[in-house]
C-alpha cells in the first residue's frame, strides 16, 4: 500500500487545523481505509470543494451509516473506502489495495424497524382525568388529544385488541400507592363486567372515578387502596346509576423529580 498518502503529512482537517490521524492508522503504521471529506476532495469523481464533497458523501452514506464514523480527536467525520466510487478508490490507492480491511458490518445491536406501524400500535389518549379521590367532573371527549405507542407483541401477549384500549389520566391520591396523581392509565373498554380484585373506571353521572372492585352480598364494594379512604358499598338497587367504563390493565408512572 502507498504509505505516502497525503494523509501522512496531515496539516489541515475538517476540524479546523487539528492535526490527528490516529483513528486511520493501525499499530503497524499501515493506512486504514477511512478518509475525511477534505482528504477525498478532488479524487476521482469527487468535486474539489470540501463542502461539495461532504454533500456528496451525505448522499452516499444514506442507509449505510455504519460506514461513517467520527474521527478520534477531531470534529471531522471519516468514511470507509468501500463507500466510495471505484474511480475515487483508484485515485486514492492506485493498484495497491493490499491490506485494506473489508467493509465493517452493520451494528447488530441497533434496532432496525422497517415500518414503525408494523412494530407498534398507537393507542388514543383523551383529555380526561379519572378521580382517584373525591370525584372529578369530566366533559365527554370525542377526539383523542394524543397517542401512545405500544408494541404489538405486548398487546398480543396480553390478549388485547388495540381497538379496545384507551388512555386517560388519574387525579387524586385515593388509589395510592398503586395509582398516583397524574399516572397514565390504559383502560380496556371492552371489559365492562367487573370481577373481584381488579381495578375499574366507574361513571356516576358526570363523575368518573377509579376503584378496586369487590362483590359482597349483592353489593358492589368500591375499594380505595389508600387506607385513609373508606370503602363504598353500592347496593343492588343503586347499581343502575353506575356504568363500568372499563378495566385498568396498565399503569404508567413517573418516579423521582
Amino acid at each position: 500500500m502507498n504509505k505516502h498518502n497525503a494523509n501522512n503529512d496531515l496539516v489541515e482537517t475538517d476540524a479546523k487545523k487539528l492535526e490527528t490521524d490516529q483513528s486511520s492508522v493501525d499499530g503497524d503504521e499501515q493506512r486504514m481505509a477511512w478518509f475525511t471529506a477534505s482528504e477525498l476532495a478532488g479524487h476521482g469523481s469527487f468535486p474539489t470543494s470540501d463542502r461539495w464533497t461532504r454533500d456528496h458523501l451525505k448522499l452516499l452514506v444514506d442507509g449505510k451509516e455504519h460506514l461513517c464514523r467520527k474521527r478520534k480527536g477531531t470534529k471531522a467525520f471519516e468514511y470507509h473506502i468501500s463507500l466510495l466510487p471505484p474511480d475515487t478508490q483508484r485515485s486514492l490507492l492506485g493498484d495497491d489495495i493490499s491490506g485494506i480491511s473489508e467493509a465493517p458490518q452493520r451494528y447488530s445491536f441497533l434496532p432496525i424497524v422497517p415500518n414503525f406501524m408494523d412494530e407498534f400500535a398507537l393507542i388514543p389518549g383523551y383529555r380526561i382525568q379519572v378521580s382517584a379521590g373525591h370525584g372529578a367532573l369530566n366533559p365527554d371527549q370525542l377526539e383523542p388529544v394524543r397517542h401512545l405507542a405500544f408494541r404489538r407483541k405486548w398487546l398480543k401477549f396480553r390478549g388485547f385488541n388495540e381497538k379496545d384500549l384507551a388512555i386517560v389520566w388519574a387525579k387524586g391520591d385515593s388509589m395510592e400507592p398503586t395509582i398516583n396523581n397524574n399516572d397514565t392509565l390504559v383502560v380496556h373498554i371492552g371489559r365492562c363486567k367487573p370481577a373481584d380484585g381488579h381495578i375499574y373506571i366507574f361513571r356516576n353521572g358526570d363523575e368518573l372515578f377509579v376503584k378496586r372492585y369487590q362483590s359482597v352480598l349483592g353489593s358492589w364494594r368500591l375499594i380505595s387502596d389508600n387506607q385513609l379512604y373508606d370503602k363504598v358499598d353500592v347496593k343492588q338497587e343503586d347499581q343502575h346509576q353506575f356504568t363500568v367504563v372499563g378495566q385498568v390493565v396498565h399503569i404508567s408512572k413517573d418516579i423521582g423529580d
